[in-house]
C-alpha cells in the first residue's frame, strides 16, 4: 500500500508544529532500526496525538510509518481517500477472522514497509506503563508469519503479489520521555532498545497461539518499561521530577540521552518501601513544594533566579529573601529581559495571539495528556494563518522586485527560524520577571503585615491600660479602660515569628523551596544511600559537587548551602 501525496504533507505541518513547541527532539539507538525490510515499531503512548507526530518526524532513516485506522472511518470517500494517501491502515474490530483483521497490515508488511503501534491502547497520564498492555501488535506479527508460510508473496486481495519474497520482520521498541510533556518548550527524548524478530515464539504459537501472544506481549512490556521512566504511584514521581529539577536548575542542560536514567534513579530512590526517616522528610517535603508550586502557579525553573539563602538547615526556620534582595533581583532580570526585548520584539508582536491562544487552549480538556496536542492544534492553525497573512503582506511589498514572491517565502522562512532561535531565552526571561514581581509582592505584603503586627506588640508592652481599637484610640471612661486593659492584657504577645507560611501563598513556596533544597542537599551529602545516588547523578551532569557542608556560625550544627 504505498503512500499518497497526503503523507509528506502531513508529516512537514507535523514537524513544524511539534519542533516549534518542543526545543529539542533527540533520538537514541536510531540504529536499532533497519533501513529496509518489514518492522512493527511499538512505543508508550502517554501524550495523545503528539506521541505519533514525534514518532513520524523523528523515526529513523526517514522511514515513513502505517497506523492502523478504524475501519468505519474509510466508509466517507473523502475521508477514506485522505486516510489512505496519509498510511493510514484500516482495522475490523469487529471481526474474530485474524486474516481480515490484519489484511491491509500484511500487505504492507509484504511490501517491506513499518506499521507503528502503540500495545497500551490508548493515551493516559500514569506514573508509569498501563499495568496490562494490548496484545493486537503480537498476534499481528505471529500471524504475520503465518501468513508468509501459507500464502508467500500474494497480498490480500488474491490477485496481486510482491516482487521478491517477503523479509524477515523486525520488531523495534521505542520509548518517548518529556521532560514536561505538556510545558511549551519542553524537550523530548525517543529511545530504541533491541530489536527483536519472533522467532523463539514461533514454535509455541503452531501449538497454543494465545500462551505464545502472552509471551511475547510481557517480553514487549518488559522492553518497553527499560526503556521509560516507570514508578509505582505519583507521589513517588512527583518527588523524582522535584530533585531532577533542583539538581539540573536550567531544563537546558538535562542531558536527554540519559533522561529515563535520572528519572529511574530518582523514583527507584523515592519508591523505597522502607524509607529512612531523613528520606521520608526529604520525600514529604519535596512533595508539599510540588504541590505549592502547583496552587501558586510558579515553576520551579521560574523561581531559579530568586537567591536561597546562604545557610540551610531543614532543622531550623529559614528567613526568606528580603524585600530590598527581590527588588535587585527583579531590576535585575527586568534589566536583562528590556535587553533582549528590542531584538524581540517584532516576533513578540506577531505570535502574541498565538501564545494568549495556546494558554486559552487549556480549557478544551481537563486530561493532562490531551493538552500538549490542543495547544499545539490551535497555534498550528494560528500560525498558518498567521504566516499566510505576513506572506502576502511581503509579497505586496516586494511587488515590484523581481521574484518577488519567491523573496516574501524567504522572508517568512527566516522569520520563522528567528523566532525559534531567540523565543527560548526571552521566554524564560519573561518567566522569571512575572516571578520576581509575584515574589516582591508577597514578601512585601508579608513585610508590612509583621511590622504592623510588631507595632501592635510593642504598644502592648508601652500601653498596657489601653485599648488598642479603631486607630489606637483610647476609651475615656475608668470602667471601659479597666475592662480593656484585662482584655489587651490577656492576648498572646504578638511577633512576626509566630505568623504562619500558610497565610501567605507565596511566602510558603519560598520557604518549602528553601526547606526542600536543603533537606536534598543535606540527604545527598550525609546519607549513605544518598552518596551512591549522588555518585550516580553526578556522572550524567547534575551539580552535586556545588553543594557542600559548611557549619552553621551559631549552633555549631551542619548545614548546606546550594550554589
Amino acid at each position: 500500500m504505498p503512500f499518497g501525496v497526503a503523507h509528506p504533507l502531513l508529516r512537514y505541518i507535523a514537524q513544524f508544529a511539534t519542533t516549534s513547541f518542543y526545543s529539542r527532539i533527540e533520538v537514541i539507538n536510531g540504529d536499532q532500526v533497519p533501513e529496509h525490510g518489514p518492522v512493527i515499531v511499538l512505543s508508550n503512548h502517554h501524550n495523545s496525538a503528539v506521541d505519533p507526530s514525534v514518532l513520524s518526524i523523528k523515526f529513523p532513516h526517514g522511514r515513513m510509518l502505517h497506523y492502523w485506522a478504524k475501519s468505519t472511518l474509510f466508509n466517507n470517500k473523502i475521508a477514506g481517500s485522505i486516510l489512505r494517501s496519509a498510511g493510514n491502515l484500516s482495522v475490523d474490530r469487529k471481526t474474530r477472522d485474524n486474516s481480515l483483521l490484519f489484511a491491509s497490515t500484511f500487505d504492507v508488511l509484504k511490501q517491506g514497509e513499518c506499521v507503528a503501534l502503540f500495545p497500551e491502547g490508548t493515551s493516559a497520564t500514569l506514573p508509569g506503563l498501563l499495568p496490562q498492555l494490548k496484545d493486537g501488535a503480537s498476534w499481528a506479527a505471529l500471524e504475520y508469519h503465518k501468513n508468509v508460510r501459507e500464502k508467500g508473496r500474494l497480498l490480500s486481495n488474491g490477485i496481486d503479489s510482491v516482487d521478491e519474497d517477503p523479509q524477515e520482520l523486525t520488531i523495534c521498541l521505542a520509548g518517548i520521555s518529556y521532560t514536561d510533556k505538556s510545558k511549551y518548550r519542553s524537550a523530548v527524548v525517543m529511545e530504541f532498545g533491541p530489536s527483536f524478530n519472533v522467532g523463539p515464539f514461533l514454535d509455541e504459537f503452531e501449538v497454543d497461539p494465545k500462551a505464545a501472544v502472552k509471551r511475547m506481549t510481557k517480553h514487549i512490556a518488559e522492553a518497553l518499561t527499560k526503556l521509560t521512566v516507570n514508578a509505582p504511584d505519583w507521589d513517588s514521581l512527583n518527588a523524582a521530577t522535584m530533585a531532577r529539577k533542583m539538581l539540573w536548575v536550567d531544563e537546558r542542560s538535562i542531558p536527554l540521552r540519559h533522561l529515563v536514567q535520572i528519572g529511574q534513579t530518582l523514583v527507584d530512590l523515592f519508591a523505597t518501601r522502607t524509607p529512612s526517616p531523613e528520606l521520608r522528610q526529604l520525600t514529604n517535603l519535596l512533595l508539599a513544594y510540588h504541590k505549592a508550586l502547583k496552587d501558586t502557579s510558579f515553576t520551579h525553573y521560574s523561581l531559579s533566579g530568586v537567591p536561597l539563602p546562604d545557610k540551610l538547615d531543614p532543622n531550623n526556620k529559614h528567613d526568606l529573601p528580603t524585600r530590598m534582595r527581590v527588588l535587585g533581583h527583579l531590576l535585575l532580570s527586568t534589566g536583562k529581559a528590556m535587553l533582549r526585548l528590542p531584538f524581540f520584539a517584532a516576533p513578540l508582536i506577531v505570535h502574541m495571539p498565538i501564545y494568549l491562544m495556546g494558554k486559552y487552549s487549556l480549557r478544551f480538556s481537563d486530561l493532562q495528556e490531551d493538552h500538549a496536542q490542543n495547544k499545539i492544534a490551535v497555534c498550528l492553525i494560528l500560525s498558518m494563518a498567521t504566516y499566510v497573512t505576513l506572506f502576502f503582506l511581503a509579497w505586496a511589498f516586494l511587488f515590484i522586485a523581481p521574484f518577488g514572491f519567491i523573496l516574501a517565502a524567504i522572508f517568512v522562512w527566516l522569520f520563522a527560524v528567528y523566532h525559534n532561535s531567540l523565543v527560548d531565552d526571552n521566554y524564560l526571561g519573561a518567566k522569571k520577571v512575572v516571578a520576581s514581581w509575584r515574589v516582591l509582592v508577597g514578601i512585601w505584603s508579608a513585610h508590612a503585615k509583621h511590622e504592623t503586627l510588631h507595632q501592635i506588640h510593642s504598644l502592648q508592652r508601652r500601653f498596657p491600660s489601653t485599648s488598642i481599637s479603631n486607630g489606637f484610640s483610647s476609651e475615656t471612661t475608668s470602667t471601659t479602660q479597666q475592662r480593656t486593659s484585662t482584655e489587651v492584657m490577656s492576648m498572646p504577645l504578638l511577633h512576626e515569628d509566630n505568623v504562619s507560611d500558610e497565610s501567605n501563598p507565596i511566602r510558603r513556596v519560598l520557604s518549602l523551596r528553601v526547606e526542600a533544597s536543603a533537606a536534598l542537599g543535606e540527604f545527598l551529602l550525609g546519607d549513605e544511600e544518598g552518596k551512591r545516588v549522588a555518585r550516580r547523578l553526578e556522572e550524567w551532569g547534575a551539580k552535586v559537587r556545588k553543594v557542600r557542608k559548611e557549619v552553621s556560625a551559631g549552633q555549631g550544627a551542619g548545614s548546606v548551602r546550594l550554589e
